[in-house]
C-alpha cells in the first residue's frame, strides 16, 4: 500500500460532517415542550440510581456520608451536563454525543461513542427491567422467583437463575408506548413522574418524622463515616451514574420545539429536583434505620418494615416501580435517536432509519432495540450486566467536554447553520433567522419562492459585509522576516486600527492568538504561532494536558504509596504544572464567539475539570469491564471497517468534491 493511501485513509477515518441537511431534518415530530423535556431528564436520573444504589452505597461503602457522595457526585455531572448543554442547544439533531464528536473529532471516533453508548444503554434497559421484575417480585412475597427457579432453573456464572420473563415482559409493553408516538409516551413519562416525586417527597417527610438524629448519625457504629472520606469518595464514583439522564435530553433535541432555551433550562431544573431528592431520601434512609442495617436490595420498604410502618412499606415499593418504569421508558428512548443518527450518516445499515409515517418514531430500531434488551434481561443476572455500565457513558462524556473546548477554539461554521420547521432555507445562504423578522416559518407554500428571493438578499448581502471585513483583516499584514522574527506593519488608513478592534470576528480567526496580546509588548513571544493553522495549537495544548492530568491521575490513584518520596513529588508536580501551562496558552486565543445560545462558561478550565473527573472514573473501574468493552469494540470495527466505512456519506461527499476539482 503506497504512502498516499495510507495517508487518505487515516484522513478518512478523521472526516468530519456538515450538520447543513441534519439541520434541515422534518421526519421527528417537534412537540416536546420544557414541561415534557425536564420531566423526561427526571425520569432518567431517578430510576436504580436511588431505590437500589442507594441501599448498596450506604451498607458497604459510605455509610452516613452517602448524602455527602451524592453532592459529589452531583458536581462530576453538573460539569458533564453543561457540556451536552451548549451542544444540545447549539446543535439540535438526534444522536448527542454522537453527533458532538462527528463534528469536532471525526467520524472514527465518533463511531465509538455512538456504539459503545448504544450498547451500554441497551444493558441498563435490561438491568432496570430486572430491577423492576425484583421488586414486583419482593411485593409478592417472592412468589415468582419460587416458582421459576423451581420450574425453570438455570445454572451458569454469568445467566440469571431463571429466565426473567416478566422483565422482558416490561421491555417490550414500553416499547409499545414509544412506538404509538413520543407525545403520548411523553405524558405517560410526566404522570408516573410526578407520582415519583410525590413519594420521594412522602420519603423525605417521614424521615425527618421517623429520625433518629445521634443514634444514627453521630453516635452510631463508626459514626458519619464509618470507611472514612476514602469510602465517601468512592461512593461518589459509582453514584455518579445516578445522575446520566441529561443524555436523555440532549438526545431529544431534534424533537424539541425550542432546543435553544427548553434543553438548557429543563437541565438545570432537572438536576436541581433530582439532587434534592437524591439527598434527601438518603439522609431519610441512614436516619431511619443504622446504616448497618440497610437492606442492599429494597433499601426503602426493608427500613420502613423495620420500624413498624408496614403500609409504607407498599407506598414506597410503588415509588420505586413508578421511578424505574420512567427511567426504563426515558432510557429506551434514547437508544434509537443514537441508531437513527449513525445510519442516517451511513455508518450503520439503513433500515435503522425508517420512521413512521403517523407517528413519526424510529419505530424499526425501536423494536430491535427492545427485542436485544428482553434477551438480556431474560438470559443474564443483574451482576453481569451491572457490571459492564458505565464506561460508555463516561466515554462519551469525556469526548463531549474536549469537542466543547475544541470547537470553541477552532473555526468553523455551525451557528451560520439554522433548523428549519415549516420553511426552507438554503446551507449556503448562511443567514440569521433574527434578520427576517417579518418572514415566519408558517409562510403558504405559493410564497416559497418569493422567500427564498428574500433569503438570497439577505445572504447576498451578509456575504457583501464579509468581504469588506476580510479587506480590512488584510491592512495588517506580514511586512518582512528579518533574523528570524516577524515585523508587522500597520496602516493607519481609515482609522484601520479603531476597526480591528471594534469589528466582528470572522469564522477563520477563531483558534488564533487574541490581537490584543499579539501587538502588545510581549507579543514577540507568541509571534510563532502565526505560522500553525487556526485551531491546530489550542488542540495540540488540549491534548497534552489531558495526557499529563491522566499521568498524574493514575500516580494518586495507583501510586499513592509512594506520595512522599521525592522523585513521586518531582513528577507530579512537572506534570501538574505542564497541565495548567496548557490551559493557561489555549486561553491566548480567540474563541468562537458566534454561539447564540447556551455556552459553558470559563472555557477551558470547566470541561477540562469535567474530563479530568471522567477519565478518573475510568480509572476506578474493573479489569473486567474494560475487557468486554475491547470485546465490544471489536465487534463495532468489524461493522465500521466491513460497511460503515464505504458507505459514509461524510465520505462520498468528500469523494464528489475531489473528483469535481
Amino acid at each position: 500500500m503506497s504512502k498516499k493511501k495510507v495517508s487518505t485513509f487515516f484522513n478518512n477515518l478523521l472526516r468530519k460532517k456538515s450538520i447543513s441537511e441534519d439541520m434541515q431534518r422534518q421526519d421527528l415530530l417537534r412537540c416536546f415542550g420544557l414541561v415534557d423535556l425536564t420531566f423526561l431528564a427526571i425520569s432518567g436520573m431517578i430510576g436504580s440510581g436511588l431505590y437500589v444504589l442507594a441501599g448498596t452505597v450506604a451498607r458497604n461503602i459510605t455509610g452516613p456520608s452517602i448524602v455527602i457522595s451524592y453532592l459529589l457526585a452531583a458536581v462530576a455531572a453538573v460539569l458533564s451536563a453543561i457540556c451536552y448543554a451548549e451542544f444540545a442547544a447549539r446543535i439540535p439533531v438526534a444522536g448527542s454525543a454522537y453527533q458532538f464528536t462527528y463534528l469536532s473529532v471525526g467520524e472514527f471516533w465518533a463511531f465509538l461513542i455512538g456504539w459503545n453508548v448504544a450498547l451500554e444503554h441497551t444493558i441498563y434497559v435490561a438491568a432496570i427491567a430486572k430491577t423492576c421484575s425484583g421488586y414486583l417480585d419482593g411485593l409478592a412475597g417472592d412468589a415468582i422467583s419460587n416458582y421459576m427457579n423451581q420450574t425453570l432453573h438455570m445454572d451458569g456464572k454469568f445467566v440469571a437463575n431463571y429466565p426473567d420473563f416478566l422483565a422482558a415482559g416490561f421491555i417490550l409493553f414500553f416499547a409499545f408506548i414509544l412506538v404509538l408516538g413520543v407525545k403520548l409516551s411523553s405524558k405517560v413519562n410526566i404522570v408516573i413522574a410526578t407520582i415519583n416525586v410525590v413519594i420521594i417527597i412522602f420519603i423525605i417527610a417521614t424521615g425527618i418524622y421517623l429520625a433518629k438524629w445521634d443514634a444514627n448519625w453521630i453516635d452510631v457504629k463508626g459514626g458519619f463515616f464509618p470507611h472514612g472520606w476514602s469510602g465517601t469518595i468512592s461512593g461518589a464514583t459509582i453514584l455518579v451514574y445516578s445522575y446520566v439522564g441529561y443524555e436523555v435530553v440532549a438526545s431529544a433535541t431534534e424533537e424539541a420545539i425550542n432546543a435553544g432555551r427548553d434543553i438548557p433550562l429543563a437541565l438545570l431544573i432537572a438536576i436541581t429536583v433530582v439532587v434534592i431528592s437524591f439527598v434527601g431520601a438518603s439522609g431519610a434512609l441512614t436516619l431511619i434505620v443504622p446504616w448497618y442495617e440497610i437492606s442492599p436490595t429494597t433499601p426503602y420498604p426493608s427500613a420502613y418494615e423495620a420500624r413498624g410502618w408496614i403500609w409504607a412499606k407498599y407506598v414506597v415499593s410503588i415509588g420505586a416501580m413508578a421511578a424505574m418504569v420512567t427511567c426504563l421508558l426515558s432510557i429506551m428512548f434514547v437508544i434509537p435517536r443514537y441508531l437513527l443518527a449513525m445510519a442516517r450518516d451511513g455508518l450503520l445499515w439503513n433500515f435503522f432509519t425508517i420512521i413512521h409515517s403517523k407517528t413519526q418514531v424510529p419505530y424499526v430500531s425501536t423494536i430491535i432495540v427492545a427485542l436485544v434488551s428482553s434477551l438480556m434481561a431474560v438470559i443474564f443476572s443483574l451482576t453481569t450486566l451491572v457490571e459492564f455500565i458505565a464506561v460508555g457513558q463516561l466515554l462519551a462524556c469525556t469526548f463531549v467536554a474536549a469537542c466543547v473546548i475544541k470547537l470553541r477554539y477552532a473555526p468553523n461554521k455551525i451557528s451560520s447553520y439554522h433548523r428549519s420547521d415549516n420553511c426552507v432555507m438554503e446551507d449556503s445562504e448562511e443567514m440569521e433567522v433574527t434578520e427576517l423578522k417579518d418572514i415566519k416559518c408558517h409562510t403558504p407554500k405559493m410564497e416559497v419562492t418569493e422567500l427564498k428571493d428574500i433569503v438570497k438578499q439577505s445572504a447576498e448581502k451578509k456575504r457583501e459585509g464579509a468581504q469588506n471585513e476580510e479587506t480590512l483583516l488584510r491592512t495588517t499584514e506580514l511586512d518582512s522576516r528579518e533574523d528570524g522574527e516577524l515585523k508587522y506593519r500597520s496602516y493607519d488608513t481609515m482609522g484601520c486600527n479603531d476597526a480591528a478592534e471594534n469589528r466582528a470576528l470572522l469564522p477563520s480567526e477563531y483558534g488564533t492568538i487574541k490581537k490584543s496580546i499579539l501587538y502588545s509588548r510581549l507579543g514577540f513571544l507568541v509571534q510563532w504561532t502565526a505560522a500553525s493553522k487556526p485551531g491546530d495549537l489550542p488542540f495540540y495544548s488540549l491534548m497534552v494536558a489531558v495526557s499529563c492530568s491522566t499521568s498524574a491521575t493514575i500516580m494518586l490513584l495507583f501510586g499513592i504509596a509512594h506520595v512522599s518520596e521525592w522523585w513521586f513529588i518531582t513528577i507530579f508536580v512537572i506534570l501538574v504544572v505542564t497541565c495548567l501551562l496548557c490551559l493557561g496558552f489555549i486561553s491566548l486565543f480567540i474563541q468562537d464567539d458566534s454561539i447564540k445560545t447556551y455556552q459553558v462558561p470559563l472555557v477551558p478550565f470547566l470541561p477540562f475539570i469535567s474530563i479530568v473527573i471522567n477519565i478518573a472514573l475510568m480509572l476506578k473501574l474493573r479489569a473486567l469491564t474494560w475487557i468486554r468493552l475491547g470485546i465490544w469494540i471489536a465487534v463495532g470495527l468489524v461493522i465500521y471497517f466491513s460497511y460503515g466505512y464505504s458507505h459514509s456519506k461524510a465520505g462520498k461527499k468528500s469523494k464528489e468534491e475531489n473528483e469535481e476539482k
